[in-house]
């Protein structure tokens, strides 16, 4: 079931009318139970998958807890986790890629199977892995409970496409069995209207129609074409995710649990570090903790911060896609970090007002990120080079797609709307009775309806969904 469905939509308000009417000592294991259905509609086969991961984590975390030498369950739970993707994710990618080596033709001729992708794979193992890790550290208390373990990973909001959170953030809300108010209800509900509005109407209805054209057949379309394709994937695939984002946070809170922002305006970024802090934010800093500061981060010199920066994204673009495309994005990113680094120094923490003189650094960041969304959206590494290939040598005097290009500005002012709107919604809450806060609720409540019913049968599965 998609969030933007009004099979979603009914399965939620059912889900919400008994978990309110159960005592909070039968809610966590209620809200496991819809969890674990929910996974179950996509495809019922894999959710023997995740419950084996869960079951398996879950021992090795509490033997770990219990051993006078916790290591050796630290890296069995690790490669518990990792080895389920390299089979279901990266096998057949590694053995088409290495087939040449071994003089064979195509990964089949290893008896390698092409498995359809387990649906969250990424983001359920890199919360396992976090949380496992930060028990080892010594940095939290672990669940003390498998059905508790069961429902922090599982918890169907997140459950498909993050935010991946972390245990201090969320084990304590499940502990206390959440928390349900008035201001969490309205609030929960602005979020769902306004996800259900980004993906439905902006990333489904305006910009899906002729961005994802131009990329399935690259080549068909004129030079400018291609250009305001790419500007629009690049709203296209904010307003999916940051929606998809906004709709999770939205149902957690009607379940009265706060779970972690995941966007905070990238394309607002000055520079390639503050970008990764406005994008994709739970992800940037998973990587960061888990993997650049293991490396090593920014000790031992330039030449290895540098070499740590590069190995971080590769992988981070690995992560997102088995294919050398998502590497050269990741690789990208890597490059433009090591760039910044070398410009400026030591990274700069940015400040959240804006000037009319950050103007050009906001552009420069942000074609930078366009430049490299060409690997992560092209269907194939030789259709992105194909793509920059037209992007630079093209014919630009030919016709310009109109509607379309109307479709990005708005999309950019809308971009824009959000800073405004996240920097005065605080005080405009406060000013508020609660009288207006039930007509606000009742309104979002409608467009969530609304939409729901309009994208019924029609609605694009969200980006994220993939990886």
């Amino acid at each position: 079931m998609l969030f933007n469905s009004l099979q979603f939509v009914l399965f939620f308000l059912a889900v919400l009318g008994v978990y309110k009417a159960l005592p909070l000592a039968a809610r966590g294991q209620f809200l496991l139970a819809s969890s674990l259905f929910f996974y179950l509609l996509w495809i019922p086969a894999y959710i023997l998958l995740l419950l084996l991961q869960i079951g398996v984590n879950y021992f090795l975390l509490r033997k770990m807890v219990a051993a006078r030498r916790p290591k050796f369950y630290l890296i069995a739970s690790l490669v518990c986790s990792l080895s389920a993707l390299a089979v279901f994710k990266y096998a057949a990618f590694f053995a088409e890629s290495l087939a040449p080596i071994w003089g064979l033709i195509a990964a089949e001729e290893l008896g390698i199977p092409e498995f359809l992708l387990p649906l969250a794979i990424s983001f359920y193992s890199f919360q396992m892995i976090a949380l496992t890790v930060d028990t080892y550290r010594g940095d939290i208390e672990p669940p003390q409970s498998l059905s508790r373990y069961a429902l922090f990973i599982a918890f169907f909001p997140q459950l498909i496409a993050g935010p991946i959170m972390r245990g201090r953030e969320f084990l304590p809300q499940l502990h206390s069995g959440g928390l349900m108010t008035r201001e969490r209800n309205q609030r929960g509900l602005c979020l769902l209207a306004s996800g259900m509005v980004k993906k439905v109407v902006v990333a489904d209805l305006l910009l899906a129609p002729f961005v994802d054209p131009v990329f399935q057949n690259v080549g068909a379309a004129a030079a400018p074409a291609h250009l305001i394709a790419l500007y629009g994937f690049a709203f296209q695939i904010y307003f999916d995710f940051s929606g998809y984002t906004d709709m999770a946070r939205g149902l957690a809170l009607l379940l009265g649990f706060e779970i972690p922002a995941n966007f905070r305006e990238p394309y607002l970024a000055r520079n390639p570090v503050e970008f990764w802090r406005r994008w994709h934010i739970t992800l940037s800093t998973w990587l960061r903790d888990y993997l650049y500061i293991p490396l090593g981060g920014n000790r031992g010199g330039m030449a290895r911060t540098y070499r740590n920066l590069l190995m971080t994204m590769l992988l981070g673009g690995l992560w997102h896609g088995a294919g050398w495309n998502f590497i050269v994005w990741g690789g990208l990113h890597g490059f433009y970090l090591v760039l910044h680094r070398l410009s400026t120094g030591q990274r700069r923490a940015e400040g959240e007002s804006l000037r009319l003189a950050d103007l050009p650094r906001i552009l420069l960041c942000f074609h930078a990120v366009l430049l490299a969304w060409v690997f992560f959206r092209a269907e194939t590494f030789a259709d992105a080079i194909a793509y920059l290939g037209l992007l630079f040598t093209g014919d630009y005097a030919q016709a310009w797609p109109g509607l379309a290009t109307l479709v990005v500005l708005f999309s950019a002012v809308l971009h824009l709307a959000e800073r405004r709107i996240r920097l005065a919604l605080p005080a405009l809450r406060a000013q508020f009775d609660d009288a207006f806060g039930a007509v606000l609720g009742g309104l979002c409540f409608g467009i969530i309806l609304a939409l729901a019913l309009a994208a019924s049968g029609a609605g694009g599965e969200f980006i994220y969904f993939q990886f």
